[in-house]
């Protein structure tokens, strides 16, 4: 009987905590900001596409973003991320030529503007 009285105990903090984080994804619409930010990201980053011949696709949905290099760039995917580490940004890369933006849900518009002019 005890352990039942144990599992009881653990499945209701994990209720509250599930519950408690739920609550603030609404209360701070995290879905909201991850679709604005999502597209403010995806403007930036096609706004940097059409002035350089580095990127040649861009993909992905809400924040989650991925940076296709160009093979006649010269530059790997790593490099890019060095790079945007050193400057405070940081990055993922996802193979040798796509760079993935990953930031958080609640990520601010000024935040992603400042990271779209590390270059």
């Amino acid at each position: 009987m005890e352990r039942r009285k144990a599992a009881n105990v653990v499945v209701m903090y994990v209720g509250i905590i599930l519950f408690l984080t739920s609550e603030q994804i609404v209360d701070k619409d995290l879905c909201g900001n991850a679709r604005a930010r999502g597209e403010q990201l995806e403007a930036g980053l096609k706004a940097i596409q059409s002035k350089s011949s580095m990127i040649i696709d861009i993909r992905g949905w809400g924040l989650l973003r991925g940076v296709e290099l160009s093979e006649e760039c010269g530059v790997l995917a790593g490099e890019v991320v060095g790079k945007a580490m050193e400057k405070g940004l940081l990055l993922v890369p996802a193979g040798l030529r796509v760079v993935r933006f990953v930031p958080p849900l609640n990520v601010s518009e000024e935040e992603v503007s400042e990271a779209l002019k590390v270059s």
